[in-house]
């Protein structure tokens, strides 16, 4: 079943490249682009369930916005690009993954794959979908 990843990111250009990295691992996928988390709560209170959000966010800032809840009761997986050292243990607790910046198109690969694991290898690229949260 093809999957729907929301990627956040301030930065255009590396939402972009997150992006590709996720068209190249699932390209099946749908990918909702979001500059901030405004953007975010619209796409989770609208009904849009992603299966995984890669977010350039901290722990803290996850929490503070509320969106701990929103993505518990969606059953979406969470990568964060932003968080803390400290909070690994935390984040590891509630079934979630971090990704330390900088980091290559190899090692989020690897972190989808840890995230939201996919048995079936596809080698086509068929770009469903990419839009702006």
């Amino acid at each position: 079943m093809p999957k729907t990843i929301l990627v956040q990111d301030p930065d255009v250009l590396i939402s972009l490249d997150l992006a590709q990295t996720v068209m190249e691992a699932w390209p099946d996928a749908s990918v909702i682009l979001c500059r901030d988390v405004p953007q975010i709560l619209a796409v989770l209170t609208n009904g849009q369930r992603p299966d995984l959000l890669i977010l350039n966010q901290s722990l803290r800032s996850v929490r503070g916005y509320g969106l701990t809840s929103l993505v518990r009761h969606s059953r979406a997986k969470m990568l964060l690009t932003g968080a803390d050292d400290d909070d690994a243990a935390e984040i590891a607790a509630l079934g979630w993954h971090a990704l330390d910046m900088p980091f290559s198109a190899a090692q989020v690969r690897h972190a989808l794959h840890d995230a939201c694991p996919d048995p079936e290898v596809r080698r086509e690229n068929r770009c469903n979908a990419i839009g702006f949260g």
